[in-house]
């Protein structure tokens, strides 16, 4: 268990061979993001970081984790993943995990959770991606070992994957008077300049692309609010220097409409890989909000729907890393991702003692809301 950023750097090269070798992808938990997040940002007050490793030092697995309690106050204490999808950023909680010895590396952490982790006997994974190989695989060694786990609700938010066409795509998630709509808007666009879509490209300085994203960020509800990234310096330090670290192995993306050459939305995207059709995870979105009724961040994605289906080297699926009340991603794109949520048990006393009593309060608890819901609604 890793507790300082001195520790982490010196397992930076093994950290980066793991997310190479994972078995699913999770850019939020290798080290072209999170070091330096937490570099700008000062190690988080009780951020651990679980690792298993072999007899030679390689990484099987990489999970932070934060220090917790089983609810609210709770003095139960907990290991909660790292899944912060408010500041200081982290949309995905699945643990990197090598892909040629999965099975080993997570009954590895299972192991660590039965000897004894220093926060107690209770793992509690939340936000990881509950459709993937990661949480598949896991399901089964938690059924063999008998280990001890409460499933709780989880939600979904949007992902693309790309249909037979364009035309076909839209067709299946827009009514007629929607696409015609977005079309009326497309035309005031086109009265006010020629839009173009422009990607960084490789090799390309990702220096204006990060300073032309903070500024039309500054300069929405963001800005005014003070939670746009330029407003904070360690976000913006945070911002610059992972953009940097990522673009430098062809693993960062950034998408303009542009108007006359001026950017009037940009998404800055990671990559799974530096292969051409690496899978895409949305980190941040913005547009500018004095054309808001031309929807300049719906013409970007419709700009971007369009280029991913003409082209063989489009994502091979985008994770909108979308919040689940999120209604911009759900007015285009058709597919989900499921992120999962469990409460996972050490297999000696009094651990699963502790696991089955939450089990029983949370079922109480849900009984009680329901018939006050029903009283209320007589």
């Amino acid at each position: 268990m890793l507790r300082s950023l001195a520790e982490l750097h010196a397992v930076a090269r093994r950290w980066a061979e793991l997310e190479a070798r994972a078995l699913e992808p999770n850019p939020f938990f290798g080290p072209g993001f999170l070091l330096p997040l937490l570099e700008a940002r000062g190690w988080l007050p009780g951020l651990r970081v679980l690792l298993c490793r072999d007899p030679d030092g390689e990484l099987l697995t990489f999970l932070p984790v934060m220090r917790s309690g089983l609810g609210p106050g709770s003095s139960v204490p907990t290991l909660r993943s790292a899944y912060t999808p408010a500041q200081p950023h982290g949309f995905l909680g699945t643990p990197l995990v090598r892909r040629d010895r999965a099975g080993d590396a997570l009954d590895r952490l299972l192991d660590a959770l039965d000897r004894g982790l220093p926060s107690g006997g209770l793992l509690e994974l939340i936000g990881h991606a509950e459709d993937g190989p990661v949480a598949e695989l896991l399901e089964r060694r938690l059924a063999a070992r008998r280990q001890p786990v409460l499933v709780l609700p989880g939600w979904s938010r949007r992902l693309f994957r790309r249909r037979a066409s364009a035309e076909a795509y839209l067709a299946e998630a827009l009514g007629t008077r929607h696409r015609a709509e977005l079309r009326r808007q497309r035309r005031q666009l086109e009265r006010l300049g020629v839009p173009t879509l422009r990607r960084l490209a490789a090799g390309e300085p990702v220096a204006p692309w990060v300073e032309a994203f903070l500024e039309l960020e500054a300069s929405g509800w963001k800005g005014r609010s003070g939670t746009a990234l330029a407003c904070d310096p360690a976000d913006r330090a945070f911002f610059v220097a992972m953009c940097g670290a990522l673009h430098a192995v062809n693993r960062l993306a950034f998408d303009a409409l542009e108007l006359d050459g001026r950017p009037i939305a940009i998404a800055c995207s990671l990559r799974a890989d530096a292969s051409p059709r690496a899978a895409e995870f949305v980190f941040k979105i913005a547009f500018d909000e004095r054309l808001a009724r031309q929807s300049p961040g719906v013409q970007l994605q419709l700009a971007l729907l369009s280029e991913r289906h003409a082209t063989e080297d489009a994502p091979a699926w985008v994770d909108s890393c979308a919040a689940p009340t999120d209604s911009f991603y759900r007015r285009i794109w058709l597919d989900e991702r499921r992120l999962g949520h469990l409460l996972i048990a050490a297999r000696r006393p009094p651990w699963p003692t502790v696991l089955a009593v939450s089990a029983l309060a949370r079922r109480l608890r849900e009984r009680w809301r329901a018939a006050r819901a029903g009283r209320s609604g007589a």
